[in-house]
């Protein structure tokens, strides 16, 4: 089944607004496309007129196009920096263009806000009849400037059909973590996860060092890793290996020797070994139930291949490692 096309999101930027938002938005798609392997979500920069933007604190941005110009799937609006129930009123009135503007756009686009940026939408109309949330100390002036939005300013992330928002400056973080589980596997968003946020990521064995994902350079070698991944057990030979990325097999185990340190046949088998590594560190599957998803020929040969390369049997790496990811 081919990939679905990806989602197109633009990353607004309008007077007064604080993108530090949108770069952290930028960097976790980044992390997600690669993990993937595809694109997840396909970033374009936009501004209401397409010229560069007077940001909070001075900072002034480029943008790719203009608003109106650039056909978008969902559109991410950033806080802006409002400390007072009358400077929400006057950035309101002084951003009257761009809330036009946002009442305007066609109705399949989505809409996704946090913070001081969550106004905008609720100003343009778009919220109306919709649940949304929004920072706290705004709850009063929102809720009487804008009575026909269901506002729920008790939950911190509120999805409706068409509109996305969450409360506080950092909300664009579960916003966006909803919407990529919508497009990733838990454990694949989980590392994406565990690279961006986390101070140290969950210990692992360093015998899969060499397959970690996120940690490789070279393009040709993610592709190769997600094929490994998606390819069971039995049938990752290195002819296999080398037909889906057009190289002849030489070619490959050379390639792979230079890049990794170890034989290529050694570093696909430690791609699936890592695979059942994770399984067990995440729950209770039987070793015969992992060994039957991944591919290999019986448990035996889980068991022995997962010693070989760890010097731990796979109950004994769940106890050791499942402990340390819950600790």
């Amino acid at each position: 089944m081919p990939n679905p096309l990806p989602t197109t999101l633009g990353l607004l930027l309008f007077e007064g607004c604080m993108p530090a938002g949108l770069f952290a938005v930028a960097d976790l798609v980044a992390a997600a496309n690669l993990r993937a392997g595809r694109e997840l979500l396909r970033l374009r920069w936009l501004s209401l007129d397409g010229r560069p933007v007077a940001c909070a604190h001075g900072l002034a941005l480029p943008a790719e196009a203009a608003l109106a110009e650039q056909p978008c799937d969902a559109l991410l609006l950033p806080g802006l920096w409002v400390i007072s129930e009358p400077g929400l009123r006057a950035a309101l009135q002084t951003l009257a263009p761009l809330v036009r503007a946002l009442r305007d756009l066609p109705a399949r686009c989505q809409l996704w806000s946090y913070c001081a940026g969550v106004p905008l939408l609720a100003a343009s109309g778009r919220l109306d009849g919709q649940p949304a949330t929004a920072t706290w100390w705004m709850a009063g002036p929102l809720q009487a400037l804008f009575p026909k939005v269901q506002w729920r300013f008790d939950a911190p992330l509120v999805s409706a059909a068409r509109c996305v928002t969450a409360a506080g400056a950092s909300g664009y973080l579960p916003l966006m973590l909803a919407q990529l589980a919508r497009r990733m596997e838990p454990a694949a968003l989980r590392e994406v996860q565990e690279v961006l946020m986390l101070p140290l990521p969950r210990v692992r064995h360093a015998a899969f060092a060499s397959v970690e994902l996120l940690a490789l350079q070279q393009p040709w070698l993610r592709e190769l890793l997600l094929t490994a991944q998606q390819t069971p057990a039995t049938a990752l030979t290195l002819e296999a290996a080398a037909a889906a990325l057009a190289r002849s097999p030489r070619t490959l185990c050379r390639h792979v020797q230079a890049a990794t340190g170890l034989p290529a046949a050694r570093w696909l088998r430690l791609v699936k070994l890592r695979q059942a590594g994770e399984q067990l560190m995440r729950g209770g599957q039987p070793v015969k139930t992992i060994a039957e998803q991944l591919g290999f020929s019986s448990e035996g040969a889980l068991h022995r291949m997962f010693k070989q390369a760890t010097g731990m049997t796979p109950q004994a790496y769940r106890r050791a490692y499942a402990e340390r990811a819950a600790a």
